[in-house]
């Protein structure tokens, strides 16, 4: 069952602030890094942050330059999970393996299909075999133009220390019974 805490930027602001205000600023001055990522405990809004960040890129019709319209034909397949430019890896079993690391490059060495950029979303990066993990940090490396990874992990203290230094991090604060009720 998957909880939806955050479907627009007004509902990720109130949850996670200090997450809103630092990607508003990124969008907003065109300076996403190429590779995030959101670490925090589950159930803290990485995930539908992550999506929020896809559709804010894609948008044909974005509010005050980073707030997507949610009507229009990229917002829409970006909810419905069907957006030729944007990729989820989750992991295959208990971990997300080398094969799965390479087919995501092979599909980045194309050009976008519908759009000027590419998004991927790295769902339990934590789960990166180290042949996975090692293969993801010559992507990150060398990064393609107009492409922006989002690696997502409850456990940040997994990741491979060089995957760490060519992403920047952003905590996801835990929620108070408040938010949570």
């Amino acid at each position: 069952m998957v909880i939806i805490l955050a479907k627009t930027w007004e509902q990720l602001e109130e949850i996670q602030p200090v997450v809103l205000r630092m990607l508003k600023n990124s969008m907003i001055k065109d300076r996403l890094a190429h590779a995030s990522l959101f670490e925090g405990m589950k159930g803290t809004g990485k995930r539908d942050a992550g999506i929020l960040l896809a559709k804010s890129i894609l948008c044909l019709s974005p509010k005050e330059n980073y707030i997507p319209c949610e009507t229009c034909l990229n917002c829409k397949r970006v909810n419905s999970g069907n957006h030729p430019d944007v990729h989820i890896i989750e992991p295959d079993g208990l971990s997300i393996k080398k094969g799965q690391i390479q087919s995501l490059q092979e599909e980045f060495s194309k050009t976008s299909v519908e759009s000027k950029r590419k998004l991927y979303l790295i769902i339990h990066a934590d789960r990166m075999t180290v042949n996975a993990g090692n293969s993801l940090l010559k992507f990150l490396e060398e990064p393609h133009p107009h492409t922006i990874a989002i690696l997502i992990t409850e456990l940040v203290q997994q990741i491979l220390p060089t995957i760490l230094s060519r992403c920047q991090t952003i905590s996801f604060k835990s929620l108070s019974p408040q938010k949570i009720i």
